[in-house]
């Protein structure tokens, strides 16, 4: 729904509340005195008839809409020698779901196409990921695969292409096995460390034959040699 279609049921919404509000007190409720005598001010009775005007123009365009609106099922795409070339709004959803779930890393969860019967197609889809991914990469990535994709459907009505990531199925495993890999690397570093302590332990002499470094010497001269 656009700006200025909100703010035009906005309008209507809040016109109907006070023209429904400002009878209905007349007719019921404790203050039906008070209600009543506000009407014969100016300034009031016009605010009540712009508000009942405004209610029941749209009232009026509501009846419309509902008695001769008709849901687009077909977009004309192209003409060719003065036919005319048509997709329907299933075949551009099943597209979109096709190159989403391509590559088997998401599904969509939903599509929604809106259109006009000679253009201007809207495409919103809703991506569930497998497994945690990177949005912004990935969203660029499905953007401009879905975008390269249904343009070979609908041509140059392609207006817009929007998406929406939900919660993934699962977690990316790679994050979940990190600190267990950790724990199993310390584990062992542990290990190593009790092992080397307890050869220290079992074997004392050890570290008394390091106690004194032998350097074994060469006679230099024959004066040294013989003293």
């Amino acid at each position: 729904m656009g700006g200025f279609k909100r703010l035009c049921l906005a309008v209507w919404s809040l016109a109907g509340v006070f023209t429904l509000a400002a009878l209905g007190l007349t007719w019921a409720g404790p203050w039906t005195d008070v209600a009543s005598a506000l009407m014969v001010i100016n300034g009031y009775w016009m605010a009540l008839e712009v508000c009942f005007c405004i209610t029941a123009a749209g009232l009026v365009v509501t009846l419309l809409r509902a008695l001769f609106s008709r849901r687009v099922k077909t977009v004309e795409v192209t003409t060719v020698d003065g036919g005319v070339i048509s997709v329907t709004r299933a075949a551009i959803a099943s597209q979109a779901s096709h190159i989403v779930e391509a590559d088997g890393s998401c599904a969509a969860a939903r599509v929604s196409v809106s259109a006009k019967p000679r253009g201007h197609v809207r495409v919103h889809v809703r991506v569930l990921p497998h497994e945690s991914v990177d949005v912004v990469e990935k969203g660029a990535q499905l953007h401009e695969e879905l975008c390269l994709g249904l343009a070979a459907v609908c041509g140059d009505k392609l207006e817009d292409v929007s998406l929406e990531f939900v919660e993934p199925e699962a977690v990316t495993t790679a994050v979940q096995a990190a600190p267990a890999e950790y724990e199993a690397d310390e584990a062992v570093a542990d290990a190593a460390g009790a092992a080397a302590i307890a050869a220290v332990a079992v074997e004392p002499g050890a570290a008394d034959s390091t106690s004194e470094i032998t350097v074994p010497m060469g006679a230099s001269h024959d004066g040294a040699g013989e003293a």
